[in-house]
This record gives structure tokens, C-alpha cells and sequence, in this order.
């Protein structure tokens, strides 16, 4: 089982909450929450969706991989409502910024067809037993 801090709004925090059922989720709806529980607890990866916090994803990328306690800890940049950000273009510009950045990931739950929560929750596992 897995620590992993999630940094979203309550409507994608209830997806990745299904998704990631299996973890240890501790969840910030604030740029002050997140900041807090980094410094409190230690995890093993952190998830931040685009809308987090009136669109602060970037902000807390790159405060916590300028953080020497905290940029080891892999970081996923998620877009988990697929009404958010239409644009290809967008959206390609939005993934190149997160690696840039130094996110581990970019996941696009648009991306996956069958079962998009299921098959966006076992890339996040897959990612989480490649980095542990």
C-alpha cells in the first residue's frame, strides 16, 4: 500500500479515491493544505489534477520539485474530467509543461477507452512499482 497525496477538488478526488482505493490517500484541496501534509507526512508519490486549487498545478510542481525534501517523490500531473482543457493542442502543451517541470507523468483520462478508471488507476500502479 502505497502514501499517496492528492492535490484536487472533490469531484476528481472521488475518482482517483475509486480508482486508488487500494492506497493510503491523504487529500488537500489547497496549495496550504498540500504544503502541509508534505511537511507532516512522507509519501511515495503525489497526484495534483489540473484544476487543483483555481488551477494551481503548475505552482505546486514546481514548489515541490524545487524542495529538496520533496522533489524525490514522484509527481503525476492528472486531468481527470475530460470536459476540462478540449484542446489537443492545449492539452499537449499542458504535458509538455508537466515533463518540463519534472512530473513523472502526465495521464489524460480521456486517453483510456474500456474502463477509464480502472485503466488510469493500474498506470498510476504501474508507475508506483517502477519508482518504489
Amino acid at each position: 500500500m502505497a502514501k499517496i497525496l492528492l492535490a484536487a477538488s472533490p469531484e476528481p478526488r472521488a475518482i482517483v479515491e475509486r480508482m486508488l482505493a487500494a492506497h493510503e490517500l491523504s487529500c488537500a484541496e489547497t496549495m496550504l493544505q498540500a504544503e502541509q501534509l508534505l511537511r507532516e507526512r512522507t509519501f511515495d508519490l503525489i497526484i495534483c489534477t489540473i484544476v487543483f486549487d483555481e488551477s494551481k498545478m503548475f505552482d505546486f510542481l514546481r514548489h515541490a520539485k524545487s524542495s529538496p525534501e520533496w522533489q524525490r517523490i514522484p509527481f503525476v500531473c492528472a486531468r481527470l474530467r475530460s470536459h476540462i482543457l478540449r484542446s489537443p493542442v492545449a492539452l499537449e502543451g499542458v504535458a509538455f509543461s508537466c515533463r518540463a517541470l519534472g512530473a513523472e507523468a502526465f495521464l489524460d483520462i480521456a486517453d483510456y477507452r474500456g474502463d477509464p478508471e480502472r485503466e488510469m488507476g493500474n498506470a498510476i500502479q504501474r508507475l508506483l512499482d517502477t519508482t518504489s
